[in-house]
């Protein structure tokens, strides 16, 4: 027992204190949040729009015309919240 607890003494002398687990912070508070128009999942910050819709390949966000781009759009908005 003396052994195990020696050893975890050790190891949080080795972790650096920054180890701590981190708090989010938000970016920038003031960005604008918009909805995607067909998708019912509530408002998203603008760049987070905007990067989902270039890593799918969506060339106007305001306008999703199939079923493949609504799939991908809300998947990459649900993975970024």
């Amino acid at each position: 027992m003396k052994k195990i607890l020696s050893a975890l003494a050790l190891l949080a002398l080795a972790l650096p204190a920054s180890a701590t687990p981190t708090v989010r912070e938000i970016v920038n508070p003031n960005e604008p949040m918009v909805e995607v128009p067909g998708l019912f999942m509530g408002p998203s910050r603008l760049s987070t729009v905007e990067f989902c819709a270039e890593a799918n390949e969506i060339a106007d966000w305001e306008n999703i015309i199939t079923d493949e781009d609504f799939d991908n759009m809300e998947a990459c908005l649900i993975e970024m919240t």
